[in-house]
């Protein structure tokens, strides 16, 4: 009998450690996993908000100056009021941790190139320089056409920013689940205003 009851527990011992050792090697298989996950959620939420921050900084500014800034340190200087807040005046980037961020041109949203450019005359019209100033244009109608989203490169006028991040994101922004495809601009800052101003007068 005390031999019958000592394999027993033995067998239960040797039962509970199998099943312990199950269980220990499927948490640290699910829960790291699972929690990098929600982390980086968390890191495509923030950049979104961050994104927004942007574009009403950009149409802050664009209501003060009557035009777009060119870069990021115009958005600095502009405190009142001030949507961009950080130690440097400026937000980083969760994504990447530093601000990196790559300017949207106003291109990217079916926008001129350059808004001044609509206001710009030769001071010396000439056959030969309208010729030059149509080809131009047919140049950078094309180039915007081949490069119509935000590159590294971009420098002028710019209606948002995006992460300076490729590759796929956890969220779904304006229909793209690529960073790279990320935008929002002033102009998706202007439709939420105005269906949130619609919303309340519903109410």
């Amino acid at each position: 009998m005390s031999r019958t009851r000592t394999s027993e527990s033995g067998f239960t011992l040797a039962a509970a450690i199998v099943l312990m050792t199950i269980l220990l090697v499927f948490i640290a298989y699910t829960v790291p996993r699972a929690w990098s996950q929600i982390m980086a959620r968390e890191r495509d939420q923030q950049t979104l908000y961050a994104m927004k921050q942007y574009a009403r900084a950009i149409l802050e500014y664009q209501k003060r100056h009557g035009g777009l800034p060119t870069s990021l340190d115009q958005l600095k200087e502009a405190r009142k009021p001030r949507f961009v807040r950080g130690p440097n005046a400026e937000i980083l980037d969760p994504l990447t941790g530093k601000a990196d961020w790559i300017l949207v041109p106003p291109s990217a949203t079916g926008g001129p190139i350059n808004p001044n450019d609509t206001n710009t005359k030769p001071s010396n019209p000439s056959s030969s320089s309208n010729s030059d100033n149509s080809n131009k244009k047919d140049s950078d109608k094309k180039d915007a056409e081949k490069k119509p989203g935000p590159n590294k490169d971009y420098v002028g006028p710019f209606v948002g920013v995006r992460p300076n991040k490729t590759g796929k994101s956890f969220l779904t922004v304006n229909g793209s689940d690529n960073y790279e495809d990320w935008t929002y601009t002033v102009t998706e800052l202007t439709n939420d205003l105005n269906a949130r101003a619609a919303a309340l007068m519903v109410k």
